[in-house]
Parts: structure tokens; sequence; C-alpha cells
């Protein structure tokens, strides 16, 4: 009977540790709250620059849609 107390208390020990070593840490599951940084528009760009990557984007829609 203590041999097998002995073996379920051990067994309870060592499930605990195993438990207790995986579990993630505080910093690992909290977020910084910091926000992504967002894509901004760039004023340096030239407005025949910028028409050409509209005619670029509609071309790209009209290839998605004959797909």
């Amino acid at each position: 009977m203590k041999k097998l107390f002995l073996l379920i208390l051990g067994l309870g020990i060592i499930a605990g540790l195993f438990y207790f070593s995986t579990k993630p840490t505080v910093d690992e599951t909290k977020t910084t709250g910091e926000a992504e940084e967002s894509m901004e528009i760039n004023d340096d760009l030239s407005v025949p620059e910028l028409e050409d990557f509209d005619q670029e984007i509609q071309g790209l829609d009209e290839s998605i849609n004959q797909l």
C-alpha cells in the first residue's frame, strides 16, 4: 500500500513538473499594446507614377476576374 502511494505521488510530481515546464510564460502570452505600423502614402510619388500604378492594379483585377 505504501509503495502504491509513493508511486502515485511520484507520478503526480513528475506530471506537475512537466505541466509547469511546458506552460508559456507571461511574456509570451501578453501583447505589447503597440499598434502595427500602417502603410502610408508616399508624397514623393508623382502623378504619372500613381497613374501607372493604378493601371497595373486594374490590369491585375481584370486578370483575376478572368480566372
